[in-house]
């Protein structure tokens, strides 16, 4: 009898032993398994946007991660609605897979995995009559949360736990409009005016936010209540940002002498020692690169932009009327050009007819040593009439800042102004576009407007039997042209730029521009955007531009996206002093302004006048006078973080 007992508890002790050594190490896999995919989904939903390729992923990687390489049988894939939606797979072995996939609005999208596998027992089915246990495992991840990339963020504590002020402040007129999160690690104050978020706004320890402060719906910013595809934003409170610690970008080119005004009006990147002379009412265009301003950077007059731009921009809706608005004229600087077409006699006679003409400005900008093209939106549609054979057309243009070139663009007669329009011949420009005087501007003749002017004949040898060609590479003779602006965000401004399409499709000059690390144009997003600045202000350096002078720039991908950098306790020596981003009618800041240990002000309503930007993170950030609209787009701000295990 004591031998027959004490086998019992010997074969019970071998079966937890064994069967149970063997149960722990299925539910090790099958977490890691679990987790494995949650991660998967997240990461291939942030690469591609698509919910099934998620989903796809994520059944794939789980079954590897088990050695389970047949396909499994799945109920169908989708995307989730106003309700998540629910896959089930079942693996070959009896494993179930189950992913219930929910769309949360700024909180991105959150994977939650569940998954069973049976335990074929060997000494233990004595103890459970025979019968198999299951083993199971779960996992949440998310992606996409905008609360880890707001549009607008302050790092400091003020205000919570004892501490006093207030790490951001609104107080001015008018409603600051915020499409994105707004993150503080300290109290928000709204003395006056109105904050609308569009998006979810993070107060550590406040809930609600004293002021005048709403939310709106997700993406749209339509005014609560939502439907779907809209989810209500809300004000959550518990969340302190951390500083990213971005490092400090690379500085290539030497020192330069402080730009005053009265000469070559395009800027060089590199260090510049000294405090630049923007107040005298110039336009300045910047060369991509990293600007070091040692001794800060004051603009208090003066029109600053890396954007290439054509002469005569065209109306949005009517290609053949010059836009009212010229973004090379903000504040009347006087900077835009402009084109003439006419009729000369000459040799080799064009064909008769009505002929149409556009013309893009062309430079050439270099990054890491290599060169890359860049190629503005169209002008203006010009019709010129041929009436004799033996007549040719002359094209006069006067010069806009950045421009190396123009590539004009012909429709032979029967097209218009709707084109479609081939490439018919580079004008180089051999002058030096100086900003000593562009009042007079523009002039086809003389020298009296100091961005100078060029001109080119184009014959028969040009236009002789000359057809658009649909196939050719863009920028060969007969291709087709970039794409046209877009209308303004209001009616005051200037076009918008293209916007990213495929391939060389969309913007070929900006921030929507993308190429290849040989300079080859590609889909967005890419390697490198050609043309981006980078303002650097190292420890001493501050920023300030006023209410009289506009700053309008974009960063790149070659740069995080980086459009103001100054180092936090990251990249010592730490620069605590003030960033002021003002602006007279058209400001913008394509990229992430990075302050993280120092004061932020933004003091008008013309600060960020573009489509989108990649956010304001300081130390505090106080928003007075009129309020700005900030509309934050992940595709111009920093990498962001891959998904997330959360449970």
């Amino acid at each position: 009898m004591l031998i027959a007992i004490m086998l019992a508890v010997v074969i019970g002790m071998t079966a937890l032993a064994i069967d149970g050594s063997r149960a722990y190490a299925v539910r090790r896999d099958l977490q890691a398994a679990v987790d494995s995919a949650a991660l998967a989904a997240g990461d291939k939903l942030q690469t591609t946007g698509n919910y099934v390729s998620a989903e796809q992923a994520a059944s794939g990687i789980f079954g590897t991660n088990l050695r389970l390489y047949s396909a499994p049988s799945c109920s169908s894939y989708g995307s989730p609605g106003a309700s998540p939606v629910t896959v089930t797979c079942t693996y070959s072995d009896g494993t179930v897979l189950t992913q219930v996939v929910s769309y949360l609005g700024p909180r991105g999208s959150r994977f939650t995995l569940s998954a069973t596998r049976s335990l074929q027992l060997e000494f233990a089915k004595i103890l459970t009559n025979g019968a198999s246990p299951t083993i199971s495992g779960g996992a949440s991840g998310s992606v996409n949360n905008l609360l880890f990339t707001p549009a607008v963020a302050a790092l400091d504590q003020a205000g919570c736990g004892g501490a006093g002020g207030n790490a951001i402040t609104v107080n001015g007129t008018g409603t600051l409009n915020v499409i994105g999160d707004v993150v503080s690690s300290g109290a928000v104050s709204v003395s006056s005016g109105a904050v609308r978020v569009t998006g979810d706004i993070y107060a550590r320890c406040q809930s609600p936010i004293p002021g005048s402060v709403t939310t709106a719906c997700y993406p749209s910013g339509v005014s609560t209540p939502c439907s779907y595809p809209d989810v209500a934003g809300a004000t959550r409170s518990g969340f302190r940002f951390v500083d990213p610690n971005f490092p400090a970008p690379v500085v290539v080119g030497g020192g330069h002498s402080v730009p005053v005004g009265g000469g070559a009006l395009v800027l060089t990147p590199g260090v510049y020692a000294g405090i630049p002379g923007f107040g005298n009412g110039f336009c300045w265009f910047l060369s991509g690169g990293v600007y070091d301003w040692q001794a800060g950077y004051p603009n208090t007059a003066d029109f600053i932009s890396n954007e290439l731009k054509p002469p005569d921009e065209p109306s949005a809706s009517d290609n053949t009327v010059r836009s009212t608005h010229q973004f090379w004229n903000t504040n009347n600087v006087g900077c835009d050009g402009g084109v003439q077409v006419s009729l000369v006699d000459g040799p080799r006679g064009i064909p008769t007819g009505d002929w149409s003409f556009v013309l893009t400005s062309t430079r050439t900008d270099t990054f890491n040593g290599l060169s890359y093209p860049r190629e503005s939106a169209p002008s203006m549609c010009y019709v010129q009439h041929v009436p004799n054979n033996g007549e040719n057309v002359q094209i006069a243009v006067s010069n806009v800042p950045g421009a190396s070139g123009y590539n004009i663009y012909a429709a032979p007669p029967g097209n218009g102004c709707g084109g479609p329009f081939g490439l018919v011949q580079n004008l180089p420009v051999s002058v030096t576009v100086a900003n000593t005087n562009t009042s007079p501007c523009p002039l086809f003749t003389g020298l009296g407007c100091s961005l100078g002017h060029e001109s080119i004949t184009l014959d028969g040898n040009d236009l002789g039997s000359f057809a658009p060609n649909a196939l050719a590479a863009a920028g060969t003779i007969r291709s087709y042209p970039p794409n046209s602006e877009i209308a303004p965000l209001a009616g005051s401004l200037p076009n918008q730029n293209p916007p990213r399409l495929a391939g060389s499709a969309g913007d070929r000059a900006n921030e929507n521009n993308c190429e290849s690390a040989g300079g080859v144009y590609v889909t967005c997003p890419g390697p490198v955007t050609p043309g981006a600045v980078v303002f650097y202000l190292p420890s001493g350096g501050c920023m300030n531009s006023t209410n009289n002078a506009d700053t309008y720039v974009f960063s790149g991908y070659q740069y995080n996206w980086m459009s103001v950098y100054q180092p936090g306790s990251g990249s010592p020596p730490v620069n605590s002093c003030g960033v002021t981003l003002g602006a007279n009618g058209n400001s913008a800041y394509i990229g992430l302004v990075y302050a993280p240990a120092a004061s932020v002000n933004v003091p008008s309503g013309y600060s960020f006048e573009s489509g989108a930007v990649g956010g304001v993170i300081g130390k505090l950030i106080s928003f007075t006078g009129t309020m700005p609209t900030i509309r934050f787009n992940s595709g111009y701000s920093p990498v962001p973080p891959a998904s997330l295990l959360t449970s």
